[in-house]
């Protein structure tokens, strides 16, 4: 389709510079501090030298540089900003990965696993804390200081936002209770906050107008919602070829994730079994199929893809209603394709 192409390469574009802005902010002392933060970041391997790792789609700086240059501004202007999202949410990555006990990420080992927790939890301070100073690159490129305050602000907020998500997500381990309610404000914080922020972020740095960049914020925030309802599905269906991870990584994890939530709530002897399979402690060498075969005699999957579905819809109703630009709502409905529509 015309607007995927056009949007494709936009992206490519879009990271390449990013990486290229990240890779400044990070910079090359030799210490182990900065040599595990580029090796999370898939730029070198375990001993320092230069990999090509995949990055991902790196769909955050593609959300805020898309969301400037359709507001009319200046993507190079805005790559500190972009650079700075990445970071955070990789800083949160690498926290994620030590509270969760992941031991892959990306297929390759996380850095908790060889470099020890304590030290993990430094490197993601760290990137945090480079995330922060990207954003004082901003004057030097250009931007009106007011502009460089409103955005780090809309960072700050979506961190703490984040972080309380986590702590929500955290909160649910050991509980077989939680219901879909808790279950979206949990992921509202965690994953919504970040695709927000950053879609808001770059229609401030594009000059938009307050009412344009609270659109942006909306179908950025709809788009989050709708991109962790896949990312549950993967949890319990997704090939580790494509999702990085082990088979079945969120059942084995006890991971209280929307089918999970919605296969509990079903009722009967299927939702009882399921209660009493996730009350047990896993060990490594469970067999997480007959949990897996349990939730799909629900109807757990459709209709958590019918969630994420509703929230694309909702999404570019919200830019609808902002009074965007047809070029811009069929450039955003083609992010959302590429950020929701993700492999199995």
């Amino acid at each position: 389709m015309t607007d995927l192409v056009t949007l494709d390469a936009r992206a490519e574009r879009y990271r390449a510079a990013t990486q290229r802005e990240m890779r400044a902010v990070v910079g090359d002392a030799p210490d182990a501090l900065h040599a595990w933060m580029r090796y999370h970041l898939g730029w070198e391997d375990r001993a320092g030298r230069p990999v090509e790792a995949s990055p991902g789609k790196m769909l955050r700086p593609v959300a805020l540089l898309l969301a400037t240059e359709l507001a009319g501004g200046d993507i190079e202007a805005a790559l500190p900003a972009a650079a700075a999202v990445e970071l955070v949410h990789n800083f949160s990555l690498l926290h994620d990965d030590i509270e969760d006990g992941s031991e892959r990420r990306r297929g390759r080992p996380t850095v908790w696993t060889f470099a020890g927790r304590a030290q993990a939890i430094n490197a993601g301070d760290a990137m945090f804390t480079l995330a922060r100073l990207a954003l004082h690159r901003l004057e030097a490129a250009g931007v009106p200081s007011e502009r460089v305050v409103a955005a780090t602000r809309e960072l700050d907020e979506a961190c703490m936002r984040l972080v309380e998500g986590q702590y929500l997500d955290m909160s649910f381990e050991g509980r077989i209770d939680v219901t879909l309610d808790e279950y979206l404000e949990m992921t509202g914080g965690k994953t919504a906050a970040m695709f927000a922020a950053p879609f808001a972020i770059g229609a401030l740095l594009g000059g938009a107008a307050a009412s344009t960049v609270d659109a942006y914020r909306e179908f950025g925030r709809h788009i989050g919602l709708a991109f962790q309802a896949v990312d549950d599905v993967l949890g319990v269906w997704g090939d580790p070829a494509v999702t990085g991870k082990p088979v079945g990584d969120d059942l084995s994890s006890r991971k209280m994730t929307m089918p999970v939530i919605v296969a509990l709530g079903a009722g009967g002897e299927i939702a009882s079994d399921l209660r009493i399979a996730y009350s047990a402690m896993a060990d490594a060498t469970e067999d997480v199929e007959p949990l897996r075969a349990l939730v799909d005699r629900t109807a757990a999957r459709a209709r958590t893809e019918a969630m994420a579905e509703g929230e694309e819809r909702t999404a570019l109703e919200a830019l609808r209603a902002g009074g965007l630009s047809a070029e811009a709502i069929e450039m955003c409905a083609a992010f959302a394709r590429s950020a929701v529509g993700r492999d199995s």
